[in-house]
């Protein structure tokens, strides 16, 4: 958010406490704002979600629809309407957080505020905008609500979030940890986890600078979850979806790392993607990674595609539309890149990884569907069964 850093103080609270009592007093969670907008639409692209749901909240005075338009659809709105909907202070407070600003009688959005599990996530304005696009931080994604509902929850006493962006996966360890920390390299995202703890009334969480593990020394934990910046490919346009190093390289320094912050017993998942080269025996390279970090593991693979497959579903990047020209253009970089690293296809799945310091250790590569995919308490069952 412009002008935040990742701390926040006694002010910050304060106003964040104003804002989420006047959307409270509105109705805006996920059942009410369902019965105005409706259930989202699995067959509408997230264009023709938001055309619909403008639509039915068209017209509409009462306070719930101007707040939603405002805060969910990041549609402008009369400044009038907003003044009524949120009350003279939490409409100032607003402001001094950076979610709104006055332009004439309208007020416009800097931030959108959305409804996941039950907490409110505020992030930035979508799709990425020139000015933020390379530390955008956004809402909780597909691939974060994914790894949320994978998460093992048992309870613990010391969690981290690793790569939290704006913190939805670190404020879902709060409510089964003790302690929890969250770290990004990105002072914006950290910024908007320390808001969004705000917005939901949870305190003590640790909020942590940190390229991977550099920032967090000789802590260690009971629970790790990582969505990481996992995309495979010669980007490095968004620091939330490009890891900057070639291959899977990121993936694998993690990996090795994690035994040095994971107490025994304790589990690390991450959600990730792998290379594949030709000739390449798989389950040797990532058991090296394995036994560097010193733990059990299982390695649920959600997806396997050729890079081509691949290329052409992630190279546009976050709600871009390309035309065909710059698509083929991009397309032909990709594979230039694929070509010249030798990979020739891309896994994405998930990393279970539980510390053992002593004994025979497990390792495991299982498939699943992406779109029935095994949840925490499933996987929680395989590691006590082994």
């Amino acid at each position: 958010m412009p002008g935040m850093s990742p701390s926040s103080d006694d002010a910050t609270a304060r106003h964040a406490a104003e804002v989420r009592g006047a959307l409270d007093r509105a109705g805006y969670d996920g059942p009410n704002l369902e019965v105005l907008l409706g259930a989202p639409d699995a067959r509408l692209s997230a264009d023709e979600q938001r055309c619909l749901w403008m639509w039915r909240a068209r017209g509409r005075r009462d306070d719930r629809a101007v707040l939603a338009r405002l805060f969910l659809l990041e549609s402008p709105v009369p400044v009038a309407a907003a003044r009524r909907a949120l009350g003279a202070e939490a409409f100032a407070a607003a402001a001094w957080l950076g979610l709104t600003r006055v332009r004439g009688a309208t007020l416009l959005p800097r931030a959108q505020l959305g409804v996941h599990g039950g907490l409110i996530i505020a992030g930035d304005l979508g799709p990425p905008i020139a000015t933020t696009e390379r530390n955008h931080s956004g809402g909780p994604t597909t691939a974060t609500l994914l790894l949320d509902g994978m998460t093992v929850r048992r309870p613990v006493a010391r969690a981290l979030d690793l790569g939290c962006g704006g913190g939805y996966l670190a404020l879902r360890l709060a409510t089964h940890a003790g302690t929890v920390w969250a770290t990004d390299v990105s002072e914006r995202a950290l910024a908007y986890a320390r808001l969004n703890a705000d917005l939901n009334g949870v305190d003590g969480m640790r909020f942590v600078i940190s390229d991977r593990f550099s920032g967090l020394r000789r802590q260690a934990f009971d629970l790790i979850t990582g969505n990481l910046p996992f995309v495979i490919s010669p980007e490095t346009r968004f620091t939330f979806r490009d890891a900057g190093l070639p291959s899977d390289v990121f993936l694998a320094s993690v990996v090795r790392a994690t035994g040095r912050h994971l107490l025994e017993g304790g589990l690390a998942q991450y959600l990730a993607q792998w290379a594949h080269g030709d000739g390449e025996d798989e389950e040797a390279r990532l058991a090296r990674w394995i036994h560097v970090a010193g733990c059990d593991a299982l390695i649920i693979r959600l997806e396997h595609e050729p890079v081509d497959a691949y290329a052409s579903r992630w190279l546009a990047g976050p709600g871009r539309v390309l035309s065909p020209a710059e698509r083929g253009r991009r397309m032909t970089r990709w594979m230039a890149y694929y070509v010249g690293a030798g990979i020739r296809a891309i896994s994405t799945g998930l990393f279970c990884l539980r510390r053992r310091s002593t004994g025979r250790r497990v390792f495991a590569i299982e498939q699943a569907s992406p779109a029935a995919p095994p949840n925490g308490a499933a996987i929680a069952a395989w590691f006590d069964a082994v």
